[in-house]
């Protein structure tokens, strides 16, 4: 906004001021926090397309599987011929009926089932890893935005103070009390409290814009209520975020199903047996096909491979050294998890004192303030003194919302590390998400959950 020169510096600023503060009628929805995850969980574009590609391996495995099953097939044959030996205008044909089926005679096709329904596993638990991802961001982004709302009320409040106080110096300057250079460092100070004010406001409603992006374009901003200093409510438990962190469950089952892969890449020698079964209904004339009419048919072909080149041999080695591979990044993934949860407790720890220390500060900096305003209004101090002053009150200020912001962000890290943000194996979720309403599912997540249980429970009767 442009001031005009021949304006009241003090009416202006707090024009600006008020310009810059989002409107009540603006289309954004305001929201809870729980309100906003729901929205995510339901609209949000990428874990749709996440649900997806998880349903989509469904089908994929039932799609691997199909030659392990018998297959059906109907045939007709015929010939027209205009003229054959004695006979002329001819006509042959048939119609047969054959069934086919590989016969698991070395055990392949459970671990060929075992492994396809593991690579549905990983990709569902990869999924949830997801979800443990953006939920986590959207709320990280949810208290920085909270926080970045603090933080621009509060450049307002400290450019209602400086228009103030050079309010005050203009009246003494107009009665010959303060030398010029005082108008000039007050007008420098209202100045310099505009530019942050609207840096503030910038960083605000880029967090906004965020928060819609992860919202599925839905403009959004958090509910305008009593910002309160977060307490540690985490269940913390390196063994449970072990068994419950997606991240690491999708690389335990990469192990088990590389383990499988190599097991069943081990039978690339093995044997095979065909059976083949076949019934001719009709045929005209009787003795057209073989079998004949109304005949029945079967064969069984076995296979018995002596060399191939050695490719199972060279394939056996690739397999096993995947499953090295796969055991290297599990370990790995649990040291990275004990190092989340350590620098997430540390960067806690050091939050909560900074909070503390900051908050003892501001009590003393504000104290500090009004003393210093009091004496210079009553022509007893330097106005240098109430400048030194006024920007101590403002760092402070602004040192204790980052101190309670990164409070907010380490509980954050910590939930995210123990995996508390996606749903568990068995589709339940974690307690972080429970707060936010347990039963509210993932748009989709419902279908996705019923097919991973009918797939393990098949894999039980086999067992």
């Amino acid at each position: 906004m442009k001031i005009h020169k021949h304006q009241s510096l003090l009416v202006m600023a707090v024009l600006a001021a008020l310009l810059m503060i989002p409107s009540s009628s603006s289309a954004s929805v305001s929201m809870t926090l729980p309100q906003y995850v729901n929205e995510i969980l339901l609209n949000n574009h990428s874990l749709r397309a996440g649900v997806k590609n998880v349903e989509a391996g469904y089908y994929s495995v039932l799609a691997a599987v199909g030659y392990q099953r018998p297959v059906a097939s109907g045939t007709f044959t015929g010939s027209y011929v205009t003229k054959q030996a004695t006979e002329e205008n001819v006509f042959a044909g048939n119609i047969g009926i054959r069934l086919s089926q590989r016969i698991d005679i070395n055990g392949s096709y459970k671990l060929d089932e075992r492994q396809n329904i593991l690579g549905y596993e990983v990709s569902r638990a990869n999924f949830d890893n997801s979800v443990n991802t953006l939920v986590a961001a959207a709320e990280e982004t949810w208290w920085s935005a909270v926080l970045a709302r603090e933080n621009m009320k509060l450049q307002h409040e400290i450019l209602l103070q400086r228009s103030e106080n050079h309010r005050v110096t203009m009246e003494k300057y107009n009665q010959e009390l303060v030398p010029r250079l005082d108008i000039v460092r007050s007008e420098a100070q209202v100045v310099e409290a505009e530019t942050l004010e609207k840096n503030a406001q910038t960083t605000y409603m880029n967090l906004i814009a965020e928060l819609s992006l992860m919202a599925g374009g839905l403009d959004v901003e958090p509910i305008d209520e009593e910002l309160k200093v977060p307490e540690f409510d985490v269940a913390l438990n390196f063994e449970d975020a072990l068994q419950f962190r997606p991240d690491i469950r999708a690389a335990r089952l990469n192990v088990e199903r590389a383990k499988l892969v190599k097991k069943l890449t081990a039978k690339g020698m093995s044997p095979t047996l065909d059976y083949a079964f076949q019934f001719t209904p009709w045929s005209d004339p009787e003795a057209y096909a073989t079998p004949n009419n109304q005949q029945i048919g079967g064969s069984l072909i076995l296979n018995v491979p002596i060399y191939d080149g050695k490719e199972t041999k060279y394939k056996v080695f690739n397999a096993d050294r995947l499953i090295q591979a796969a055991e290297a990044n599990l370990l790995a993934l649990r040291e990275q998890t004990r190092r989340d949860i350590t620098v997430a407790m540390n960067n806690w720890r050091n939050a909560s004192a900074a909070e503390q220390d900051r908050k003892r500060q501001v009590e003393r900096s504000e104290e500090e303030l009004r003393i210093t305003e009091l004496m210079y209004g009553e022509g007893m101090g330097a106005q240098i003194d109430l400048i030194n002053a006024q920007t101590a009150y403002q760092s402070v200020r602004t040192e204790y919302l980052n101190a309670v912001k990164n409070m907010y962000v380490a509980l954050v890290a910590m939930r995210k590390a123990i995996g508390d943000y996606s749903p568990n194996e068995d589709g339940t979720w974690g307690e972080a998400r429970s707060l936010y309403g347990k039963g509210n599912d993932i748009l989709g997540e419902p279908g996705t959950k019923t097919l991973r249980n009918n797939i393990r429970n098949r894999i039980n009767k086999k067992k």
